[in-house]
């Protein structure tokens, strides 16, 4: 048996262990994170322990271009919180999606000096850019700097690129960015996801954003039909287009962080869509929960968070954000909700997001309302850079079938009609 004196050695060297363990926990985090609020958790049951792939076998796939096989991966891992891939996983998604040249040498730190003057960081809180949504600017878990950092690369985004006049969803993606790289880093892949010519990521216009909720709430009326009606019946007479107005926040707003961060993993390589999908996702597991909770509600050990929310709210929108906040669900099983929608391709969702951004310019242009469109030879009523690439799917589409479905002609017809009435009217 060990001495008193050997007994008190091991019970401090024990503490030290102890202390190191917890250091390592946190150890993937930026320096600007407060990693006392954030919550470890297993990524999946005990017994059940995955092995995850490393960053190398990422890697391996993109030099063989397997694009296809780096989105099962990114889908099928589940990375804690605190793993350290995301340091080179996140940036190495995001520049895939890179426009043009590499960003010279020293060429943030450049752009922070004519923005600010100085590469020190100001003591007062920095005025944020208009095209930000100034509810919904959630720092997450990041440090006094750690905010006023991402107000920093925020401001400099907007010097760079004037072309964005409205991007709620630019803050919280930055903030996500800065808990696991440093600020040139997540300036690098912002202007990456900006520049994006293939995929959407970030909305940058008024105009996009209405069509990004308007979107998915077509593709829910038809993909989550059950849980629409579940909704109207719980609060009937509530307009479906406010709820849908809002749908980002129920991810970016209302759930917990190692479920963003989950999504995050697919959304830097996927787009939006992943999003999309999410969204969808939350409606099915709350028609499920709910339902189940009505049916057994002499249940108590049944949901009985999800049915106590449900009870106090008095709109959809309150009770999807609730929801969300206290999701049952693992990051996991939200993942496998949500890839597991059938028939929701990337060319249906991009034949809707095209439909309706359509829809929305003949009627600005038509009406005349929206002074930004009908400006003389505004880039607003060209097609944006989604569009042009939902209209080459869409060709490349067609010339595989024989006969065109009606519904598709008709698109085409309205969009080549607005494309007539621009140029005869502007140009």
């Amino acid at each position: 048996m060990p001495q008193n004196g050997e007994a008190s050695v091991l019970s401090d060297n024990n503490k030290i262990h102890e202390i190191d363990n917890d250091k390592d926990l946190y150890e993937a985090f930026a320096p600007h994170v407060d990693t006392t609020q954030i919550t470890i958790t297993p990524s999946t049951p005990t017994g059940k322990k995955q092995i995850l792939k490393s960053f190398s076998d990422v890697e391996q796939l993109f030099k063989q271009t397997k694009k296809r096989e780096v989105k099962l991966l990114l889908r099928d891992n589940n990375w804690p919180i605190n793993h350290p891939i995301r340091a080179q996983l996140w940036p190495k998604l995001c520049a895939q999606h890179k426009v043009g040249k590499d960003m010279a040498e020293g060429f943030y730190w450049d752009m922070v000096n004519q923005d600010f003057g100085t590469t020190e960081l100001p003591e007062k809180p920095m005025t944020l850019p208009p095209f930000v949504d100034a509810f919904h600017c959630m720092p997450y878990h990041l440090t006094k700097k750690g905010r006023a950092v991402a107000d920093r690369i925020v401001n400099v985004l907007g010097y760079a690129c004037p072309d964005i006049t409205y991007s709620p969803l630019l803050y919280p993606i930055t903030s996500i960015l800065l808990h696991f790289m440093s600020e040139q880093e997540c300036y690098d892949c912002l202007a990456s996801l900006v520049a994006a010519k293939d995929k959407v990521f970030i909305t940058q216009t008024k105009l996009l954003h209405e069509v990004t909720w308007k979107t998915v709430m077509q593709i829910a009326n038809k993909h989550a039909k059950s849980a629409i009606t579940h909704l109207q019946k719980l609060w009937p007479g509530q307009k479906l287009e406010r709820v849908f107005m809002n749908w980002c926040w129920w991810i970016l707003a209302g759930l917990p962080f190692q479920h963003i961060v989950r999504i995050m993993d697919c959304y830097f390589h996927e787009g939006i869509k992943v999003l999309y999908r999410v969204a969808l996702a939350i409606l099915i597991l709350f028609h499920k929960h709910t339902s189940n909770q009505q049916s057994s509600s002499t249940n108590t050990t049944t949901s009985s968070t999800v049915g106590d929310n449900l009870k106090t709210s008095s709109d959809i929108e309150n009770a999807l954000i609730e929801f969300c906040k206290n999701i049952p669900v693992t990051p996991t099983k939200l993942l496998r909700t949500a890839f597991s929608i059938r028939a929701l391709s990337s060319q249906y969702i991009s034949r809707i997001f095209l439909k309706t951004e359509m829809t929305l310019k003949s009627r600005s242009v038509l009406s005349g309302t929206n002074k930004q469109l009908v400006r003389a030879r505004s880039s607003e009523n060209l097609p944006t850079s989604q569009s042009q690439a939902n209209i080459q799917m869409m060709s490349q589409t067609l010339t595989i079938r024989e006969k065109p479905h009606p519904e598709t002609c008709r698109n085409m017809v309205q969009g080549l009609r607005i494309f007539y009435l621009y140029n005869k009217t502007y140009c």
